[in-house]
């Protein structure tokens, strides 16, 4: 049936209509044959199968669990299709698929949604041993068998555990993904995908937060003790120069550094925002470090980012196969959002009132403070860009409809607007005294 299965999956993929849907309709038609959706995981499997047959064979395989593997999806089609001996192979060829030592990253995310949906009806009464094989295999698996091992994780966090089964893992779980964030030795990508796993977790702390007040806050301070001194690290620490744009979107080393060190950043600029929401009693103490850490990092990545997105015209906004941001313009979005939630902080707002009282005092005005360094930063990220530029150019009206378009993407300079105004809403003559030194 293999052989079969990988003609058909091939046509499926014809650019001509007429063998299209014939063979999407051969597929349906196969669904009755108990060896149907072990032939798709063979096929996945196989090494000799070129790549994107292999995803096709686990999309259809993914259609096919969410249509007869069990009554509790929406899209069951009315039969269960698959005896109980094949769940169990099923299963356990998926997996074996998902933490191979392959370094196959699409085939390994494909493989996890198959994971996620199975184990959204199936876990923990028949599938008991996934959580304890992911935690086994995390700590002493290759990088390859690592990140397919944290991407099933990630999809169990977000779609699978409820409160009971996360809480009775939940340290361990966290214990095994700070190991991997803090490792040096492993790729950024991976430590990134494992602070993904972290936030993720913060999503059932707040579902259950209503009813378990005190143990959440407890559960939460403790993370937070051992998570926050790398928090700090990470954001102290200085990209390398951006690689060539011809670089940027291919494989190789440093490119592959580059990307996955300002994805490692960004998921834990987006924790931080994640507790700063939920907890910010607990994040307060940190939140001048914090606020000054992101501060510097915001001062030091403005040239490159100018060169990058207001001179050139340099592709953002890009996620990798895991769907982990790693663009710069997504840094910096974050960071400005970031440093504004900060600004709310007590600590912060006490400490930046007597610098700059300070720094009043001793220059006899408020032209030389650190109000007039924040808003010459954001008037830096909030220029337009070269493309929007020549939009002004041709017509004025068409730019100023982009600008206040609502719907339009939240982007640095938008960020910044909003950075000006909480600042304004704080501080008001300081602001407006910043914004005409630097405007």
């Amino acid at each position: 049936m293999e052989e079969q299965l990988v003609r058909l999956l091939a046509e499926t993929q014809s650019s001509q209509q007429v063998p299209r849907k014939q063979a999407e309709l051969q597929l349906q038609q196969l669904y009755n044959e108990e060896a149907f959706p072990i032939g798709l995981a063979s096929v996945a499997s196989h090494d000799s199968v070129p790549a994107d047959i292999r995803q096709s064979a686990l999309l259809a395989l993914k259609t096919f669990v969410l249509g007869a593997w069990t009554p509790q999806f929406d899209e069951f089609k009315g039969r269960i299709l698959v005896s109980d001996e094949n769940k169990s192979r099923l299963r356990h060829m998926l997996l074996e698929l998902a933490t191979s030592g392959k370094e196959e990253r699409k085939i390994k995310s494909a493989a996890s949604y198959v994971i996620s949906k199975i184990a959204s009806s199936d876990f923990p009464d028949e599938w008991p041993d996934l959580l304890p094989t992911l935690l086994r295999v995390i700590p002493a698996g290759t990088d390859s068998q690592l990140h397919g091992a944290l991407k099933v994780l990630s999809d169990l966090v977000e779609d699978c555990l409820n409160e009971d089964q996360f809480f009775s893992v939940a340290r361990d779980l966290v214990k095994v993904v700070y190991d991997v964030a803090v490792n040096e030795a492993r790729k950024p990508t991976l430590r990134a995908l494992a602070v993904s796993v972290f936030r993720s977790c913060f999503n059932i702390l707040e579902m259950v937060m209503e009813d378990h007040k005190t143990e959440v806050k407890g559960f939460a301070e403790e993370a937070l003790n051992a998570w926050t001194p790398f928090f700090v690290e990470v954001l102290k620490s200085r990209l390398p120069p951006p690689p060539p744009e011809d670089e940027e979107i291919h494989e190789g080393n440093s490119a592959d550094t580059y990307r996955g060190l300002i994805a490692l950043k960004l998921q834990v600029v987006k924790v931080l925002v994640r507790i700063r929401t939920l907890f910010p009693a607990t994040l307060s103490p940190q939140s001048p470090v914090l606020f000054s850490a992101t501060w510097e990092e915001l001062s030091s990545l403005q040239n490159a980012y100018h060169g990058m997105y207001i001179e050139d015209e340099r592709q953002g906004r890009l996620e990798d196969a895991d769907g982990l941001p790693y663009t710069l313009d997504f840094l910096v979005l974050e960071e400005l959002d970031f440093m504004q939630a900060c600004l709310r902080a007590p600590p912060v707002r006490k400490e930046l009132q007597q610098q700059l009282a300070a720094q009043t005092s001793a220059n006899g005005s408020q032209h030389s403070t650190w109000v007039t360094e924040v808003m010459k930063l954001a008037v830096a990220y909030a220029q337009i860009t070269t493309e929007e530029e020549g939009l002004w150019d041709i017509d004025v009206n068409i730019f100023l409809s982009e600008e206040t378009n609502v719907t339009a993407n939240y982007t640095a300079r938008t960020a910044c607007g909003d950075l000006v105004i909480k600042l304004g809403e704080w501080l008001k003559e300081a602001t407006v005294d910043g914004l005409l030194t630097h405007t």
